[in-house]
């Protein structure tokens, strides 16, 4: 049974209620060829890579194809691989857990130990306000046990998953933006700190979500009402002072900076310690204790399938380092990259996916060692379209005009409605990468198109590639 039952719950999906098989029609597989050929041919795209596979799911009848088997950069279509390696690897209902645990006595309200939180690659861990009431129920656990005061610290440890933090390739001008945050065992908020400023008679005014323990270093000056506001964020890579500078306008609006943290499990120590402060729970420091530690409390993440299918809707790249990682990490007791990609290999192969050729140095997109063939991601499209982990590997594919980050993207035309694809951009890289469904319950179609070293705008690129899915919509019956 395939998946695409699933989409029943959705009202103008309802015509893909299933799989049947469908010999295409030659006018149909002219037409597709047809669309190839202007996409290949376009002259916005000269000197570009311009690779794509069409597949006929029921009947596995390749319609179009050009440079199908050719690696290029991928960039979030290896959200796909990994949505797939994960949900194989552990099944959709798994969780991963985030424990408090602490390492001495409790005596006449005092905790003689340190507290320690512990992650298991969790990436939900600490966010927004139900992160919050996480670290809350925490705090709420400790004083149920009649802890009122830590003698020692409050640590994070995150070595579950290793040492790791960024992925192998990732350019080093993306280590300030909050798409390259760092992973890790311990997650909190995202790994990203909010740096919020506003405007008062007395100067800035600085606000830190989630609050920690640490302040950034302020060196803002104030401009005049309707001057320029320019900030900047800077924290040296391998960790250090985070400092904000620049100008802000007497009269702008809030400005929020998104940054990146430098080290996850102390970060996630800083805001548990901040919570305990808030909720009455004193914290000495500077004691380290030895022995055995004791679990306080344990939060469970949601299923992985939901995971996932955030994962694959937002093109989340920290929520996919670490479901790449906690796969491996999980079966072979290695979350490294390169166990990573020998698990994921594995799988794959399992699948039916060729993978002679096949590079997996992360498992966001974000690195240029990648190398998948659009062939490749196809053949990964057609067997989870039958495996058990069909419905959640489905629930998370942006859907065309709809949902994530197709939302803005064919808002009007056939494809509206009746795409269900992956997104990927990197510089001079637009891919696109799911199913075509098709009308009276015919087998959809599977396909894969990749742009790489285009010299056009992004915009131009995209126009092109979604004028090609776009043909392939109307071609399906649309």
């Amino acid at each position: 049974m395939s998946g695409f039952a699933t989409v029943r719950r959705l009202p103008w999906l309802a015509v893909a209620a299933c799989v049947t098989a469908c010999q295409t029609q030659a006018p149909e597989a002219a037409r597709l060829r047809s669309a190839g050929q202007v996409l290949a041919a376009a002259p916005e795209l000269a000197g570009a890579r311009v690779a794509f596979l069409v597949v006929d799911t029921g009947t596995r009848r390749e319609l179009a194809a050009a440079e199908a088997h050719r690696g290029l950069l991928p960039a979030s279509n290896q959200k796909l691989i990994t949505a797939a390696v994960a949900l194989e690897t552990l099944g959709g209902e798994a969780t991963l857990p985030t424990e408090l645990l602490a390492t001495g006595p409790v005596r006449d309200g005092v905790l003689e130990g340190d507290l320690v939180l512990r992650g298991h690659g969790d990436p939900s861990f600490g966010v927004g306000a139900s992160g919050d009431a996480v670290l809350a129920a925490f705090a709420a656990a400790l004083r149920a046990r009649g802890v009122r005061e830590i003698a020692g610290r409050v640590r994070g440890d995150g070595s579950w998953l290793g040492d790791e933090r960024l992925g192998r390739g990732w350019q080093w001008d993306h280590l300030g933006d909050d798409f390259a945050a760092p992973f890790g065992g311990l997650c909190c908020a995202g790994n990203v700190l909010e740096v919020r400023l506003r405007p008062t008679p007395a100067g800035p005014a600085m606000q830190v979500v989630p609050v920690a323990d640490e302040l950034p270093i302020l060196r803002v000056a104030m401009a005049a009402p309707g001057a320029p506001t320019e900030l900047v964020a800077t924290r040296p890579i391998w960790g250090g002072s985070l400092e904000v500078r620049g100008t802000l306008a007497a009269d702008a609006p809030e400005q929020v900076l998104r940054v990146p943290v430098a080290d996850p499990a102390a970060f996630a120590a800083q805001v548990l310690l901040a919570v305990l402060r808030r909720e009455g729970i004193a914290v000495r420091g500077g004691v380290l204790s030895a022995g055995e530690s004791w679990q306080v409390a344990v939060h469970e993440s949601p299923p992985l399938g939901a995971l996932v299918a955030a994962m694959l809707r937002d093109s989340d790249n920290l929520a996919a380092e670490q479901l790449w990682r906690v796969a491996a990490r999980t079966l072979r007791g290695n979350g490294s990259s390169a166990t990573a990609e020998l698990h994921s290999r594995a799988v794959l192969a399992r699948l039916g996916v060729a993978v002679d050729g096949l590079v997996l140095a992360d498992g966001s997109g974000l690195s240029r060692r990648n190398l998948v063939q659009p062939a490749q991601l196809v053949q990964l499209l057609v067997a989870m379209q039958q495996s058990p982990q069909s419905p959640a590997f489905l629930a998370g594919l942006p859907i065309a005009g709809r949902t994530g980050t197709l939302r803005a993207r064919f808002a009007q035309g056939p494809a509206t409605g009746q795409v269900l694809a992956k997104t990927g951009t990197l510089a001079r890289v637009q891919a696109l990468s799911g199913y075509v469904l098709r009308p009276n319950g015919a087998a959809p179609w599977a396909f894969s198109v990749v742009v790489e070293n285009h010299t056009c705008s992004d915009a131009t690129a995209l126009a092109a590639l979604d004028a090609f899915v776009g043909e392939l919509a109307s071609a399906a019956g649309w």
